[in-house]
């Protein structure tokens, strides 16, 4: 949303480090860029058009595609909606301001997926087969849990508390088997990605515990890999006290209405079929 500044920078070092991996050299014509505009107002749409005609003049194999809402609908809406267009194996979610470090977090979640999916090997059956064909369905989430120590020193009185509450609402109601759950660096196979896009209810900000608690339901693994973070300025979020204090208390409303409606049964999981992606 109104990311015209880290855009273009991002966007770069982002393909820089999609292309200098040996294992996807090979096959570069099966990676996708899909950056979703939450009703910005600003001129990042029409930047990100004219570099996405950039890139593929450089490497028609390229592809970066513009997804617009039509208004402002929240981070959980633009990467349901990202997601639910994506194409690819593999479903990489990642905030536009570059507050993870995109080359060496590539490479610790790609690292830890090929993990998963050697410890989640399907096991054989009587006839020496495999007792489903496909790789398992997972995620790999980044996590700054390492740098929790780190940042708590340097945050004042109400972050750090108002941080280690939410932590403490997030193990009551959500999971308490993922440390970090709102980095926004996030890998997951494509059966996970159409899943989770087609069931997420939440449009704001707390949209990744209903992730967390929609892969748990469905028995699907989670993993964290520690990834490299800085704080970046410009946050979407208002950084007041009042408002810092506000905006929890609505991740927190967010939170018990996730336990409710998936406890009470208000909320099933399903599939899409492939007319739901067809039409998406």
């Amino acid at each position: 949303y109104e990311s015209r500044k880290d855009f273009t920078v991002h966007c770069r070092d982002t393909l820089e480090a999609l292309y200098s991996k040996d294992e996807l050299k090979s096959a570069s014509s099966s990676i996708e860029i899909i950056v979703v505009s939450d009703g910005s107002t600003d001129d990042t749409e029409s930047i990100v058009r004219s570099y996405a005609d950039e890139v593929m003049r450089a490497d028609p194999s390229n592809c970066l595609r513009l997804v617009k809402l039509s208004r402002n609908c929240g981070k959980g809406a633009a990467v349901r909606e990202g997601m639910a267009r994506s194409c690819g194996l593999l479903v990489l979610m990642v905030d536009a301001d570059g507050a993870t470090e995109f080359g060496s977090g590539l490479k610790r979640v790609l690292e830890e997926m090929k993990n998963v999916f050697v410890q989640n090997r399907p096991s054989p059956i009587a006839n020496g087969e495999s007792s489903n064909n496909g790789p398992p369905i997972c995620a790999v989430f980044g996590s700054r849990a390492h740098m929790e120590e780190e940042s708590t020193a340097s945050r004042s009185v109400v972050r750090t508390f108002l941080m280690r509450a939410f932590h403490f609402f997030v193990k009551c109601l959500c999971s308490a088997n993922v440390r970090d759950t709102q980095c926004g660096f996030k890998l997951f196979t494509r059966e996970a990605a159409s899943v989770l896009s087609y069931n997420l209810h939440l449009r704001r900000w707390a949209f990744d515990t209903e992730l967390v608690v929609i892969m748990e339901r469905m028995g699907w693994p989670i993993a964290e890999v520690p990834v490299t973070w800085h704080e970046v300025g410009g946050s979407k979020i208002d950084e007041s006290k009042l408002a810092l204090a506000l905006n929890s208390l609505g991740m927190l409303r967010d939170m018990i209405c996730v336990r409710a409606c998936y406890t009470l049964r208000l909320w099933s999981l399903s599939a899409p079929d492939d007319s739901d992606i067809s039409a998406r």
